[in-house]
Formats: structure tokens, sequence, C-alpha cells
């Protein structure tokens, strides 16, 4: 996150302001002591007309909150290590090594869009009847659509930034290449889903930066900050 400018004052300076405001109490009720009544397009009554929370919407706040909280740490252990990988990995082909961050630390067998895809008819049609599938990098279209670099290239094309702009390559053709990866993996997968968002499984990721490595001089981009195609 990139810091902002803050400006601090002074305990000494800001008690020196305060001695300086004159204050208008008001009874609940009453008009101020200036004798002028806040009308409703004052910022004192702003929220006037908005519900005030119940016990049962803070309570279910509370839970979703609790929740977030305790799939934040989750994930948070998987990417540091402290929950061993075969505990959570189910596909056998997921990795840490190349991970960013936490959004990415999810198994495929933890996604229901690539369960899905791995159950789809049409995909197990390219495999010998009573094949199991057992990881989405097995996916048959997987390899040529995600890991080729002239399916990338021109797969780049129909894809645009949030400003209109095409998909060009800016840096090192790797990056190029897995930025492009992305999204072609999240199209193979979900099909068009407008400006949703969802991670990759943590094999799928380590498999394409695996094909494209970066340069030494620089990283990975990870999901958040990946979001820029629409």
């Amino acid at each position: 996150m990139s810091s902002s400018d803050v400006s601090y004052v002074s305990s000494s300076e800001s008690e020196a302001a305060e001695t300086e405001v004159e204050y208008d109490l008001e009874v609940e009720g009453s008009s101020n002591s200036s004798g002028h009544e806040t009308s409703d397009d004052e910022p004192g009554d702003a929220y006037a007309n908005e519900p005030i929370a119940d016990e049962e919407w803070l309570a279910q706040y509370e839970e979703e909150r609790k929740t977030e909280e305790e799939l934040e740490k989750k994930l948070q252990n998987r990417l540091s290590g402290a929950e061993d990988i075969k505990e959570w990995c189910h596909c056998g082909k997921c990795s840490i090594t190349r991970l960013q961050n936490i959004s990415e630390c999810y198994c495929c067998c933890e996604l229901d869009g690539c369960v899905e895809a791995l159950e789809s008819d049409i995909v197990n049609q390219d495999f010998p009847q009573g094949t199991k599938l057992t990881c989405i990098t097995q996916y048959s279209g997987f390899n040529p659509v995600c890991l080729q670099k002239w399916s990338l290239r021109l797969a780049a094309g129909k894809y645009r930034s949030k400003s209109k702009k095409m998909y060009k390559q800016t840096g090192s053709e790797e990056s190029f290449l897995w930025s492009v990866s992305y999204r072609e993996f999240s199209r193979l997968v979900y099909g068009f889903f407008g400006n949703k968002r969802y991670p990759l499984p943590a094999c799928t990721y380590d498999a394409i930066r695996k094909t494209f490595p970066c340069s030494k001089d620089e990283e990975f981009t990870g999901f958040e900050l990946d979001e820029d195609a629409i």
C-alpha cells in the first residue's frame, strides 16, 4: 500500500486551537443557544431517517466478521507454511513457493468452478472412460490455452484494461504471458463473468509461473494486483 501525506498537530498546538473555537451546546428537543434550529439539510441530520441497527443485524455482522477473520488466519497459515500443504491440497499439485498473497492459497478442489469443470462431460470426453481427474491442471484445455506462448499472444487481443486499452507487452515477455494466462484460465473455467474476479487455485498459479518464470528484477503479479482487465 502506498503511503500518503498526513499532517500531525502537537498537543500544545491542538490545545491552543481548541481555546479559539466556540461551541454551542444543544439539549435534545430544544434549539441551540443562538436560537438557530438545525434543518434536515444540515450534517447533523444527514442520517436521521436511516434505520438503526437492531440486535439481530449486529449479531449477523459480528458472525460474518468472525468468519472472515478465521478464513484470513487460515489462509495466512497456509501461505506461511504453518499449516502443512498436505492438509489443504487435495489435488497433489499445489505449492506455496511462487504464491504472492493469501488470496492465492486455495486448492482447485476447494473452488466450485474448478470442481464443476473437472466433472463436466465436455472435459471428460477427452479421456478414457473411467478416468478420474484430480487437478484442474489436468484439464485437457489447460495446457494449450494457458501454457502455450503463441496461443496466449493471440488471445491477448480480446482483453481490455479498465481504461479500455488493449493488452500489450510493456515489461518482460514472461510477465506479459502470465498475465494473459491468468485471464485465459478464468475464461476457460468460469466463462465470461463481467467485472467479477476469482482467484486462481495454487496449483494453477504454480504451473503458469513455472512455465513463464519472472526475471531477477521483477516479481510475480499477485491476485489483487492483477485485476486490470475486464
